[in-house]
């Protein structure tokens, strides 16, 4: 819906089946008309929405793009400020929400929204795994096993209603535990090849945190030019149940079956097919090429 036109309005799209989105726009909306803001607004029910939808901000005096949705519906609204100079802002309402814990956006609407009228800005680092962008982490094997079974859990929906969304992500670890199978991979970092057996997962990450909290990475930063690379391997299955706390805590880089590393460009193949995600959004298998795209985005912080 449109206030008033003006010289500059806030794009707002909105995920319904984020978490809590209409919730949020509900609360959202009554603030913007008592202070003029001017606004269009799109409701979407899910990311994969915005594939269609037919929005050229280059005919739009935009101030900003704001999602209220999760790390999934940012991830999809990439695409219609990509290579524009509008900042991106962002109200959380997603499950997860680990762009937004990244970029420290507060979960009160209100607060979140009062950052984004202040508009003060940075800009950050995207990574491009293959022809798409990624804000946070790629995640390439077992972690994107768990993404997929999370995506299609009937429970997330119910445990997002009552503010349990991170159980959503247990639950597919507990059931992605007995059911995956780890493989050979060979990753490719900056022209140095390593091989490694046996892999669970290995994450990719320009920011610490995925699936509501993991602090897979620790030490990656949003703006440094470079991602971080965390490689779990040689677990048997009762060690990768206790190797997921850790992680909550930061602390499994010390194990002796994880490897770190960093780098630009990042090349990973493996011996059998292997799932990659990214921003908790399925990409397909691999082999699969990232690479940094330094400073490439500004956000509203």
């Amino acid at each position: 819906m449109f206030k008033k036109i003006g010289d500059q309005l806030y794009l707002f799209i909105i995920n319904n089946h984020s978490g809590k989105g209409t919730k949020v726009w509900k609360q959202t909306l009554p603030l913007l008309l008592k202070m003029g803001i001017e606004f269009k607004s799109y409701l979407i029910t899910k990311p994969d929405d915005l594939v269609d939808l037919k929005l050229d901000i280059s005919t739009i005096n935009v101030k900003a793009l704001v999602i209220i949705g999760g790390d999934g519906t940012v991830h999809h609204a990439l695409r219609f400020i990509e290579n524009t100079q509008v900042p991106l802002g962002i109200i959380p309402a997603g499950s997860g929400n680990d762009f937004a814990r990244a970029l420290k956006i507060p979960k009160n609407s209100r607060k979140a929204l009062r950052k984004i009228l202040n508009g003060q800005t940075e800009r950050i680092d995207l990574i491009k795994v293959n022809d798409e962008l990624c804000t946070t982490i790629v995640g390439v094997g077992f972690d994107a096993k768990v993404a997929e079974i999370t995506n299609h859990s009937r429970l997330k929906p119910w445990l997002n209603t009552f503010k349990l969304g991170k159980l959503a992500y247990v639950f597919g670890v507990l059931k992605g535990v007995f059911s995956y199978q780890p493989t050979d991979l060979t990753i490719n970092i900056d022209g140095k090849e390593k091989v490694f057996s046996n892999v669970w997962l290995i994450a990719i990450a320009n920011t610490p945190y995925y699936g509501g909290g993991l602090k897979i990475c620790p030490e990656a930063d949003k703006a440094d030019g470079i991602v971080n690379i965390c490689v779990a391997h040689s677990l048997s299955r009762l060690e990768l149940l206790m190797f997921f706390p850790l992680v909550f805590l930061g602390k499994h880089t010390l194990h002796r079956c994880v490897a770190t590393d960093k780098g630009e460009v990042i090349n990973i193949s493996s011996k059998s097919t292997t799932t990659v995600q990214a921003d908790g959004e399925m990409l397909g298998n691999t082999p699969v090429s990232i690479t940094v795209l330094k400073s490439h985005l500004n956000v509203i912080i």
